[in-house]
């Protein structure tokens, strides 16, 4: 997390400036030895020099993000690495780790309906059903379930080579952005600053449709699994529950003293106005009884 605090300030800064966080250092560095933590991206690059933050205030940077994990975990490391700073003004700290008997969830496949929307996609489908259709002729029922398989085949081959794509796109944008930041911080001139920019709104550009793509396959499993039984809607009531819940006594209290207020608080808010209330019941079309209605109620 940002710590917002240097733990060397030889190595973790770009300036010799006096760190005005040293309680703050002092703390963190109490703490990973008291619960035997470990700098995991220090103790993989001992000797490297690498900012996660850039102060536009002091113009300097800064390694202030750190991943902090136990030390019992150190065999399980596979790469700690910085990420390019694309959205926020830190750079991402990545992790990996190797747990060899934890094997993977099976994956079930699921249609992109997002396809059909692209003119290429489309195209392909249907040049791969009406090329089905010419060299197989049998009974309807076999041809719809032959078709689907070899269908499914042909988006999960086009789907793979797209994705292989846009990922290689990233992956060399993020590249060159980590380049051009490490040459601002040695250099700090106009260009370099600009061709930072510049990478960085080309990167924000593909973040963009990729969260947009995201936020409809969430939107679609709502949609198609939200109220049906499943892990979904038991995630949705273990949360509602979770903040219907309880669990101190004074809450309970004034839960009821909430309650009861707003029960018999008048709409009105006229503030205990004997004008207003008068006001209120005179602009009312309130039916009276007859004389002779009276007289028989009587």
């Amino acid at each position: 997390g940002g710590f917002n605090c240097v733990l060397d300030a030889v190595m973790d800064k770009s300036s010799s400036v006096t760190d005005s966080h040293a309680r703050s250092t002092k703390a963190v560095l109490n703490g990973i030895r008291e619960y035997s933590l470990v700098d995991i991206w220090k103790h993989s690059h001992a000797t490297s020099r690498e900012y996660s933050f850039h102060s536009q205030v002091h113009d300097t940077y800064s390694r202030i993000d750190l991943m902090l994990i136990s030390s019992s975990l150190l065999h399980r490391v596979e790469v700690c690495s910085f990420l390019s700073r694309s959205i926020l003004d830190h750079s991402p700290l990545t992790l990996s780790l190797r747990f060899p008997e934890i094997s993977p969830t099976a994956f079930r496949w699921w249609f992109n309906p997002r396809l059909l929307i692209l003119e290429e996609p489309r195209a392909k489908i249907q040049h791969h059903i009406e090329e089905y259709s010419d060299f197989n002729s049998s009974s309807p029922d076999f041809i719809w379930e032959a078709l689907k398989a070899v269908l499914r085949g042909h988006i999960i081959s086009f789907s793979t080579a797209k994705k292989k794509k846009f990922q290689s796109q990233v992956t060399k944008l993020e590249m060159e952005l980590r380049q051009a930041e490490t040459e601002d911080c040695k250099h700090q001139t106009a260009e370099s600053r600009e061709k930072v920019v510049k990478l960085w709104r080309e990167l924000n550009v593909i973040s963009t449709s990729r969260a947009e793509h995201v936020i409809l396959c969430t939107k679609s499993k709502y949609y198609a699994r939200g109220d049906k039984a499943g892990r979904l809607l038991a995630w949705q009531l273990r949360r509602q529950g979770a903040e219907r819940c309880i669990v101190a006594l004074e809450d309970i209290s004034e839960e009821f003293v909430s309650y009861y207020s707003s029960l018999y608080t008048s709409e009105l808010r006229l503030q205990g106005s004997d004008a207003g209330m008068s006001k209120f019941l005179n602009a009312l079309d309130i039916l009276r009884l007859e004389e002779e209605d009276q007289t028989l109620i009587n």
